[in-house]
């Protein structure tokens, strides 16, 4: 008989510390998601100076915000004052050993980083699977405030500046700006043991941040390969690598999104060079279309280039000819562009579209038009057509 199942095994702790690290990897790629909005984020450090950090650009300035994910294993487990804070309800705060476990407490070690980075620290947050009980949360709104009736949390806001920076002394102004940088992100529900929950979070995210349309059999893909990529990254050996190299090496950026959702860079750096305030979607969507239609790399990359020269005569082209006369060749394209769609979308068929566009009596009107430029049109009306 086999007994292996029948014992209780020696030991756990491995199988429960890989879990809480999957949840963290979890966490890490579903922040580094908001670089595809093309806005603030532009890249996310995975397990660099904490769990992972965002790094975001505001008016030029480059601003840093800290995670640390915490994790418990029940639903209905909650985080209490002494689990963030290490800090004890009763007694006086008044030796060098109390000052020294909340310093290396969970809201410790985060609150050190808004002296060490000062201004850049933008925000320092514990990101939790549970939730935490009203005194946490009581506690950090206190804090911010810097009064409380409580005297555990007085104590604990007479000795932040000696706490978070006993070896520099601290101006009110900072110890104030620090105190309030701390937030709690409770209940998240887009980590957890297996990657279902994640892939559908990753999956809403990628919409809301680029409007790229995904197949359902892409999101275990792309979910599987995101936590991978993070995982990646939080155990790259940096030691003696340039400040570019560990740029590359812990942070996601945009371009390793680009790898994961297939979209290729060239197509969307011509993209965006060009104009196009939906880079990312446009790629991704020409990419998709043409190689159903069976184009090669280079043809899609000839065709990103052919839909910026048409989006910049267009530009221009939409001023110069009458309004009546330009929305009959909008048309026209549109039209072909429908048939060749519902037709399958053969490459071959497409050359002839676009020749027909030139032989029209519409197309004969505006003397620019050559086939790249239709192509282009052709190109950017797929794009169009796939946003409606």
């Amino acid at each position: 008989m086999d007994l292996i199942h029948e014992k209780a095994p020696r030991e756990a702790v491995g199988r429960d510390t890989m879990v809480r690290f999957r949840m963290q990897f979890q966490a890490a790629a579903f922040a580094a998601l908001e670089i595809l909005s093309g806005k603030e984020v532009d890249r996310v450090y995975c397990d660099y100076h904490d769990d992972f950090v965002v790094r975001r650009t505001v008016a030029g300035v480059v601003e840093y915000h800290f995670f640390q994910v915490k994790t418990k294993g029940r639903a209905n487990q909650q985080w209490d004052i002494d689990g963030v804070f290490a800090l004890k309800k009763t007694g006086e705060l008044d030796t060098a050993e109390k000052l020294e476990a909340i310093r290396s407490s969970i809201a410790g070690k985060l609150f050190v980083h808004t002296v060490e980075f000062g201004d850049q620290c933008r925000e320092v947050t514990v990101l939790s699977n549970v939730h935490f009980k009203d005194e946490v949360h009581n506690l950090v709104a206190d804090l911010a405030a810097g009064t409380s009736s409580k005297k555990y949390t007085r104590q604990l806001i007479e000795k932040f500046a000696a706490i978070v920076s006993p070896n520099q002394p601290l101006s009110p102004e900072q110890v104030e700006a620090a105190r309030q940088k701390l937030t709690l992100l409770p209940g998240v529900q887009y980590i957890g043991d297996t990657l279902e929950a994640f892939g559908i979070a990753a999956h809403n995210a990628i919409w809301k941040h680029s409007e790229i349309e995904l197949h359902q059999h892409e999101v275990e893909r792309i979910a599987r390969s995101l936590v991978t990529l993070v995982e990646e990254k939080s155990c790259a050996p940096i030691n003696g690598l340039s400040k570019t190299d560990i740029d590359l090496a812990t942070g996601v950026g945009l371009e390793d999104l680009l790898q994961v959702l297939s979209i290729s860079t060239q197509v969307y750096q011509t993209l965006q060079q060009g104009g196009d305030p939906a880079a990312i979607k446009a790629a991704s969507v020409l990419q998709r279309k043409l190689k159903e239609a069976g184009a090669t790399e280079p043809m899609i990359e000839a065709a990103s280039r052919a839909k910026v020269s048409w989006d910049v005569w267009f530009r221009s082209a939409r001023h110069t000819f009458p309004d009546f006369t330009f929305n009959l060749l909008l048309d026209e394209i549109d039209k072909k562009c429908k048939a060749w769609l519902l037709g399958g979308g053969a490459l071959a068929d497409l050359e002839n579209f676009v020749q027909e566009i030139l032989d029209s009596s519409i197309g004969k009107k505006f003397s620019a038009l050559d086939t790249d430029l239709v192509f282009g049109g052709f190109c950017a009306t797929i794009v169009r057509r796939a946003t409606r």
